[in-house]
C-alpha cells in the first residue's frame, strides 16, 4: 500500500492489523485466507473489507506498518568518543543482535518471499536495510578514516562487507521455520569476530605495515 493511500480507521483498524500480521507471519500470503485473517481480528468479513476491500492491500498495510515500527529505533547507537576496536565490536554485535531479532526476522521472510508479487515493498525493505545499516555504518567508516584510523579506499563497500560479517552465522539459520533466536554470547562472539577481522584488514596499523614491507 502507497504512503499516501489511507483508509478509514474506525475503532477496530487496529485490531484488524494485528489479526492480520500475526496471519501472514505465521501462514504467509499465499497461505492466508480473509476467513483466516478476520478470525484472528475477531471481526466479521464486513467489518475487515470495510477497512480493506481486498487481501492484497491487508498485506501491504501490515508490512509498510512493520517497517514503520523497525525504522522508528536506529539498530546502530555508537559513541563518537569510543575507541575504534570496541567501536567496532559493539557495531557488529548491534547489526548482528538486530539482524536476528524477531520483528526484523519475520519482515525479512515476508518481504522476500512475496518480492514477485508484491516488488514495492521489497524495494522499500532494501532501501531500510541500506539506510539502517549500510548508511550508517559508512558514516562511521567515513569520519575514522578521515581520522587516520582506518585505510580504506571504498567506504561503501567496505560498510557492506562489515554488515555482512556480522551477520555471518547468524542470520541465515534465524531465517528459518522454528529457528530460536540466537543468544547474547553468540551475539558476542559473531560480532566481535567480524571486527577483529575487518579491523585486520582496514586497521591504520595493519595497513602501514603494509605498506612498508618489500615488495
Amino acid at each position: 500500500m502507497k504512503k499516501d493511500q489511507a483508509f478509514n480507521p474506525g475503532r477496530k483498524f487496529d485490531q484488524v492489523r494485528r489479526g492480520a500480521r500475526e496471519v501472514f507471519f505465521r501462514d504467509g500470503y499465499a497461505g492466508s485466507s480473509v476467513d483466516d485473517i478476520a478470525s484472528a481480528s475477531r471481526v466479521s468479513k464486513a467489518t475487515l473489507y470495510s477497512y480493506f476491500p481486498e487481501k492484497s492491500l491487508i498485506f501491504q498495510d501490515v508490512l509498510s506498518n512493520e517497517m514503520d515500527q523497525i525504522s522508528a529505533r536506529a539498530p546502530i547507537q555508537i559513541d563518537t568518543a569510543m575507541p575504534l576496536a570496541e567501536a567496532l565490536a559493539l557495531m557488529a554485535r548491534q547489526i548482528a543482535g538486530w539482524l536476528v531479532s524477531q520483528p526484523v526476522v519475520l519482515l525479512h521472510r515476508a518481504s522476500i518471499a512475496e518480492a514477485f508479487r508484491f516488488p514495492d515493498l521489497a524495494r522499500r525493505y532494501h532501501a531500510l536495510l541500506q539506510t539502517l545499516l549500510h548508511d550508517t555504518v559508512r558514516e562511521h567508516l567515513d569520519r575514522w578514516v578521515a581520522m587516520n584510523q582506518l585505510h580504506i579506499d571504498d567506504t561503501s563497500l567496505a560498510a557492506a562487507q562489515l554488515v555482512r560479517l556480522s551477520g555471518a552465522v547468524v542470520h541465515e539459520p534465524a531465517l528459518l521455520a522454528g529457528a530460536t533466536e540466537p543468544d547474547e554470547s553468540t551475539i558476542h562472539r559473531i560480532g566481535d569476530g567480524a571486527a577483529r577481522v575487518f579491523l585486520a584488514a582496514h586497521g591504520a596499523e595493519r595497513s602501514e605495515a603494509s605498506l612498508a614491507a618489500p615488495g
